[in-house]
């Protein structure tokens, strides 16, 4: 559930979030492949609460990142998570998350080399996430580290 919180001169967003490195999501089984058609989270072995603050990107227990540490941040399909991959299949029909909007990562290029893909507040019924509603305030996240 998103939830936002006005704390001090900031505002915090707080969710739930699958992610993945694109090395990680490249080295997918092809049997893990295969079940994702039905479930995308399958591909995205780190989850669980994502929290933004004016100065710190929490993942969970995964990782925190600091604005200076994302170099970018965009909202696309990748080759190691397409449009097919986000579309899967929902009683034979491709879900929501095969549109851009819906369904593409959010995509975090760090200054390491290293892409974080995102997905937030994944829906699995509908295929579809809350990026498109986090990407306006993770680019200013970012920004700031510039």
């Amino acid at each position: 559930m998103l939830s936002t919180d006005v704390r001090g001169n900031g505002t915090a967003l707080h969710d739930t979030y699958h992610a993945a490195t694109v090395d990680e999501l490249r080295k997918n089984s092809s049997l893990r492949r295969l079940l994702a058609i039905v479930n995308q989270q399958m591909l995205f072995p780190h989850r669980g609460r994502i929290d933004l603050s004016d100065d710190r990107l929490s993942l969970g227990s995964w990782r925190t990142l600091m604005p200076n540490e994302i170099a970018h941040v965009s909202m696309s399909f990748l080759p190691e998570y397409s449009r097919v991959a986000a579309g899967g299949a929902r009683g034979g029909f491709p879900s929501f998350g095969a549109l851009k909007r819906l369904g593409a990562p959010l995509v975090l290029d760090l200054r390491t080399g290293e892409r974080i893909a995102l997905l937030i507040g994944y829906t699995w019924w509908s295929g579809t996430t809350k990026d498109a509603h986090w990407f306006p305030a993770l680019k200013a996240f970012a920004a700031r580290g510039e």
